[in-house]
């Protein structure tokens, strides 16, 4: 029997709307027990029938009303979902009167209160918990808002656009009037009511027009601001000079809000962020927390454009803005620190979090054909893969080409909703290319291999490379057609010199980077005048997000290593080789065999950790180790303990082999410039704490010394929180005195105290199951904070090692908390599911266990369709 929350929605069954809103007027009046919304709308029929379908959940009905005449309940529908009005007239004036609770809204959709703060989530169908409407994208109009509410406790009424008056109304109520003259869906609106602190600055774009800047957070917190405050301005010149584009409205906003389901939010002027990404200072972020905040403040700027001004004609579209959007971030990040770290970092975000879902139960295309719950589309998938997407445009036309074609988007498209379709025509056409097969990568899913094959013709001075392209089934696609796939490389002599390349089917881009474009099944390319065995340097940047199947030489790899001139694809050479040492340990240790670390490879590290040529960011990420969701897409089972075991045993035998250059590591970078912001020192910071990790390693106590000393002395938080994380996963018996000081320290401020949660949930220690479900209990933990669950429960599913233990019954635990926190927050208990993405993978005791749960969930009557999709797919 098919059930409400099992029923699927479809791209096929689109259709534009039969309705145009000219305007909406919003009026708020907020109260403590209740909010009154009165929204009145200019509408007018454009395409067929007289019935009107408004989308509203979770709504009082108070009154409607057509142009000034009152309804009665016999001339319209109610339902859960929606108001239908049978006959409207072709154009006329809509007043809806309801009444909402937003003390009362735990799903933190639509209008809802965090701490004292009025706040709303209208992306993706939140607007319809605020008021009867037409929540689609591809609705736009302009809107008026007035918000009253109490000046005391509400000294601050915000909305989108420009304000256009603050005024007295009696009684000690205020009133504060919005108007925003730019078109928008009902997504986009935003509204917040509430006694906050700010700080203010300004922009003067290029034309010469100023924008105020204003960055609100509560009270004692928003000296915590500046920095987002920066990237703020750096995003705005950055997308003047990158993209020739300047932000458009008199006002700018950001609001930290403790309670919010995602990381932020593009409403219009006035944007809403999570307040772990607003918040930081020296002593209470780390440099991983700069990083992030300046690239979400620069992602939620960038919508403006590719988002706000140009949006999406239905969910199904969702790439369009956020895969562009986050490509346009990632370029961002990359201009402000170094090109090949940044492109390192985002490439492992993509191996960690969009591969495993094309590989899992709930794959799905960047452009997806049907769902259950649109929110569920807010994937990796979405966002990270279509970036991908988006990026490889650029490698094939260049960075001037996509410059061309971004700019002629803007002149199709500006106020409009459009297509993928769209978006791909305008970068094609200007740059005469033909992106038909390249746009499969929008509908197919799953993530393409190639597997490459070279011969080196000594006599005749070619050397040939064949390279075929295949694409696992996945849901719902069992055939896939070849993708357009386009590969940057390389050849290198026995010096590590580029050769130059012969070959008719290498080309260059608009930036001059030569490429192949495999189109075919199968080809095999031949490179004259080579005259002696190259050694191949391929799909260098990740020029697509594909996996390699390539036997390369080992002596290769090393020599890619040590001297690749793409410093990308030396730390691809040294994952490839960490990844075949992992599969050799993970095997011996199935076979109980003694896990032996090849000398090779010790060797190879010791020369990269000698190396002057290359900075300290990117020897830090040539010590990274893959994660165990990795291990994961690699091996055939999920073996949980050999995972671990593997790693211990190359991260000790590194230990061992290069203590004392660890330890002048870091000696050399312990106290360097502990409060910069400088991404140089950032690297050095990693580089030593990474030295320091790796030192720990040896069981040695003048070592654990060195990090209490570390945690007691730190004078930031990113050495201070290294220091527990590593206390958090050893038997010392300090280990328990760092955790309650950092708990005393930071108790009340719920932003750093989620550092404290996650430290302990990817603890390595036995007990640690046991203390994750004490922790559901602390006194600190709530289960209605997003934030809170993220940081304890979802990075415990993300410790294989003791999640994944046939010792503890975490399995049934999480089944648990799915359901609990799926009463409240459809979305955040969706997010939790992740966690058995791989259970096909499994061994059969583990996943016997995992489906019984998973079953019983499902079998829940009351489950969301959020979870229930995303669980249906894996069993």
């Amino acid at each position: 029997m098919t059930t409400k929350q099992s029923q699927k929605i479809y791209l096929k069954d689109y259709t534009k709307p039969h309705f145009e809103i000219l305007s909406t007027q919003l009026d708020f009046n907020l109260n403590e027990d209740f909010c009154r919304v009165v929204a009145t709308s200019k509408i007018k029929t454009v395409k067929g029938g007289s019935s009107l379908h408004l989308d509203g959940t979770d709504l009082e009905l108070v009154s409607v009303s057509i142009n000034n005449e009152k309804l009665n309940p016999s001339q319209y529908t109610v339902t859960a979902e929606s108001l239908e009005i049978a006959h409207v007239p072709e154009s006329f004036e809509l007043r809806i009167e309801t009444r909402l609770y937003p003390q009362n809204n735990t799903s933190l959709e639509g209008l809802y209160k965090s701490r004292d703060i009025f706040c709303t989530q209208c992306e993706a169908q939140g607007f319809r918990k605020i008021t009867y409407f037409l929540d689609r994208p591809d609705v736009m109009t302009k809107y008026s808002v007035t918000i009253e509410a109490d000046k005391k406790k509400y000294p601050v009424l915000l909305s989108n656009g420009d304000r256009i008056k603050v005024e007295d109304v009696g009684n000690g109520r205020h009133k504060a009037t919005w108007n925003d003259p730019h078109k928008k869906p009902c997504y986009l609106f935003a509204l917040v009511a509430g006694d906050l602190g700010v700080i203010r600055d300004h922009f003067t774009t290029k034309s010469g027009r100023k924008v105020n800047l204003e960055v609100y957070a509560a009270h004692g917190k928003q000296e915590r601001c500046w920095h987002a405050m920066e990237s703020l301005k750096k995003s705005m010149k950055w997308d003047e000079d990158t993209f020739g584009l300047e932000y458009d409205l008199n006002d700018y906003m950001i609001v930290a809000i403790d309670d919010f389901n995602a990381g932020a939010m593009e409403n219009k002027g006035l944007n809403v962020f999570n307040s772990r990404l607003v918040l930081a200072d020296s002593t209470s972020a780390t440099d991983g927390d700069f990083h992030a905040i300046e690239s979400v403040v620069a992602h939620e700027y960038f919508h403006n454009w590719t988002g706000n001004r140009v949006t999406v004609s239905n969910w199904f579209q969702l790439s369009l803005k956020e895969g562009l959007t986050v490509f346009r971030d990632q370029e961002f990040s990359a201009d402000m620190s170094s090109r090949s770290v940044q492109r390192i970092i985002d490439v492992d975000s993509l191996r960690e979090r969009q591969f495993p879902e094309d590989a899992g139960p709930n794959s799905h295309p960047v452009r997806p054909e049907s769902c259950m719950a649109v929110d569920n589309f807010f994937t990796a998938t979405i966002y990270e893969k279509g970036a991908e997407v988006i990026r490889m445009m650029q490698t094939i036309v260049g960075r001037k080409g996509f410059r061309k074609g971004m700019d002629e988007y803007f002149r199709r498209h500006d106020g409009q909703a459009v297509t993928t379709e769209d978006f791909a025509a305008a970068i094609a056409e200007p740059n005469k290319k033909d992106f038909s097969q390249f746009k499969l990568w929008y509908h197919q899913s799953g993530t393409p291999e190639v597997i490459v094959s070279e011969k080196y013709d000594a006599h005749a001075k070619e050397f040939h490379l064949t390279l075929a392209q295949s694409c696992a089934p996945t849901p719902g696609q069992t055939d896939k057609k070849p993708f357009h796939i386009p590969l940057l490389l390389g050849l290198l002599n026995s010096k590590g010199q580029e050769m130059e390349l012969h070959c008719e089917h290498v080309t260059r881009n608009s930036d001059g980077r030569t490429l192949i474009e495999l189109c075919e099944e199968v080809r095999t390319y031949t490179f004259k005048l080579v005259p002696e065995r190259p050694v191949l340097s391929i799909l260098r940047d990740l020029s697509a997000p594909v996996n390699l199947k390539w036997d390369a030489k080992v002596e290769d790899l090393y020599f890619l290593m040590e001297k690749d001139t793409d410093e990308f694809n030396r730390r691809e050479a040294a994952q490839k080789v960490i990844l075949g040492l992992f599969s050799k340990l993970i095997g011996h240790h199935r076979q109980s065999k003694p896990l032996e670390v090849d000398a090779s490879f010790i060797a190879a590290i010791g020369k990269v950790l000698h190396d002057e040529n290359i900075s300290e960011s990117f020897k830090a990420q040539m010590l990274q180790l893959p994660s165990d969701v990795v291990l994961a897409q690699q091996e055939d089972l999920l073996d949980a303990p050999a995972f671990f075991a593997a790693r211990k045993a190359i991260r000790h035998a590194l230990a061992i082999a290069h203590k004392q250059k660890f330890t002048e590591i870091y000696n050399k970078y312990h106290d360097v410039e502990p409060l910069s912001r400088d991404p140089k020192v950032f690297g050095h910071r990693l580089y030593k704490n990474i030295a320091l990790s790796f030192l720990q390693e040896l069981d040695d106590p003048s070592m654990t010394e060195i990090v209490v000393q570390q945690y007691q002395t730190a004078k930031n938080m990113t050495d201070q929180l290294v220091a527990m994380e590593l206390l958090a996963s050893s038997g010392s018996h300090y280990r328990q005195q760092a955790l309650e000081d950092f708990h005393q320290k930071w108790h009340t401020d719920s932003v750093v105290l989620n550092k404290w949660f996650t430290a302990q949930a990817f603890s390595s220690r036995r007990d640690t199951f046991d203390v994750v479900k004490s922790l559901t209990e602390h006194p600190s933990f709530n289960i209605n904070n997003p934030n809170n669950v993220y940081a304890l429960l979802r990075s415990f599913t993300q410790n294989y090692a003791i999640f994944h233990s046939p010792d503890h019954p975490a399995y049934e635990f999480l089944a648990d908390m799915i359901l609990k926190i799926d009463e409240k927050n459809p979305q955040v208990a969706a997010r939790l599911c992740a966690a058995f993405n791989f259970v096909k993978k499994f061994p059969p005791h583990m996943k016997d266990k995992a489906l019984s749960q998973i079953r019983r969930v499902v079998s829940h009557e009351k489950l969301s369709k959020n979870s229930r999709e995303l669980l249906q797919s894996a069993l």
